[in-house]
């Protein structure tokens, strides 16, 4: 918020930003020290019970970076050749996996970002797939990354899809 006007500000300086992912690590550790089941949606006592899909063909191909949308698959492929994706990048796969798109639970998005991410974490890893599928801290989450106009916001010229389509195709 702009502190003159309490305008929301159209952009965040890095510093602040900074600041915000340091305060929601506090936070989360903070919750899942003293929340039972913290990373599992059964017995948590925070989390909402949602009768998610266990569609196993939509997880694979999401896993495997192949659900036909350009920019899901290159953050999915970027994931398992690097190990590491911005965190809006983990958004949109996380709304696209969840109530975004395919409904299947985030604790399967959880279990694939626990193996793939080099710098994962148990208590951020699970608390931001809980808030991002609306299951725990905001269940009337509406703000959606749309799997094709998210990417065209941050990737406009298509760079980022182009070059992981040329590093899956040269292995």
């Amino acid at each position: 918020m702009n502190n003159r006007t309490n305008e929301p500000r159209k952009q965040c300086l890095t510093p602040l930003a900074l600041q915000g992912q340091i305060l929601w690590r506090d936070f989360f550790y903070t919750v899942s020290a003293y929340t039972p089941n913290f990373t599992t949606m059964k017995g948590n006592p925070i989390c909402l019970q949602i009768a998610w899909d266990s569609n196993e063909e939509y997880l694979t191909r999401w896993k495997e970076g192949r659900t036909g949308y350009p920019w899901i698959d290159a953050i999915m492929r970027q994931l398992q050749q690097e190990g590491w994706i911005h965190h809006l990048a983990r958004h949109a796969v996380a709304c696209f996996l969840t109530r975004g798109d395919l409904w299947i639970s985030w604790e399967a998005g959880q279990q694939v970002f626990e193996q793939h991410l080099l710098d994962a974490d148990y208590s951020m890893n699970a608390g931001n797939w809980m808030w991002l599928s609306a299951s725990a801290f905001y269940h009337h989450y509406n703000k959606m990354f749309h799997p094709v106009q998210f990417g065209k916001r941050l990737d406009p010229s298509g760079d980022f899809v182009s070059f992981l389509s040329l590093t899956r195709s040269n292995k």
